[in-house]
């Protein structure tokens, strides 16, 4: 009859563990008694150094603030083509700003968002959200051989609003337009960004305010955006190590 012996690995983690070489044991217990020891004096690398970038579909993950400067770099590359100078190009920056509007000009486009929310997959898009991350990919590295990286991803469905204020109706109405227009017609640079659906979803009401003595007039449109977020996981291959020796 065999003995067996089943053995469990621990990682422990020390303060000293990135800053000098520790020495690693395996011990072979037979009945309460040692009977084999191997020792190796190694240095433990960071296992979460490793670029996750090189898994996504374009050079950095899509975001909201990526999103956003897209967006703003469309919006002053139009202004320029359209031969706007410097000093009478429109600001576009995020709602609820601290600046006062004659700081802008006579307009001014915000941004803001309304929703955000797991995908909802179906093709009617009214239900079935996607709350599970999927999973994208897995590496594994020879340096670190009980170790398995997986990259997880999960869609997420943005309701966006841009907002055009101006002193006036006429200013609103036309800017409002002028963004709509831009953002559907070029709707392709989002879309090789990383964002997988892009539409404008629609219009708000024609409103104003008053701020002091001054009316303000805004136009809100409203954009659908979805992309992917990714996140890095690791898992140890192995959990447990069953070593079986002779004896009868």
């Amino acid at each position: 009859m065999s003995n067996k012996e089943k053995a469990t690995m621990l990682e422990e983690i020390s303060e000293q563990l990135s800053k000098e070489a520790q020495k690693f044991s395996i011990a072979l217990n037979n009945n309460g008694k040692i009977t084999s020891v191997y020792e190796i004096e190694t240095k433990i690398n960071n296992i979460y150094e490793f670029d996750v970038n090189k898994f996504l579909p374009n050079a950095t993950a899509m975001t909201l603030d990526k999103f956003y400067e897209l967006t703003a770099e469309l919006i002053r590359n139009a202004q320029i083509q359209d031969g706007i100078i410097e000093d009478e190009i429109i600001a576009f920056t995020e709602e609820y700003t601290p600046e006062e509007f004659h700081n802008f000009g006579d307009e001014v486009i915000v941004f803001r968002l309304l929703k955000r929310e797991p995908a909802r997959m179906d093709s009617k898009g009214t239900s079935r959200p996607q709350r599970n991350s999927m999973h994208s990919y897995e590496m594994l590295k020879p340096n670190f051989p009980n170790k398995s990286i997986i990259v997880e991803s999960r869609p997420i469905d943005h309701i966006i609003e841009l907002t055009c204020w101006a002193k006036t109706n006429r200013l609103a109405n036309k800017r409002a337009i002028w963004l709509e227009k831009l953002l559907i017609n070029n709707s392709w640079v989002f879309e090789t960004q990383g964002v997988e659906r892009f539409y404008w979803e629609g219009r708000g009401p024609d409103t104003y305010m008053t701020s002091g003595e001054q009316r303000l007039f805004y136009r809100p449109l409203k954009f659908f955006v979805r992309f992917r977020e990714f996140e890095a996981k690791l898992y140890s291959v192995i959990k447990d190590i069953e070593i079986i020796y002779g004896g009868n």
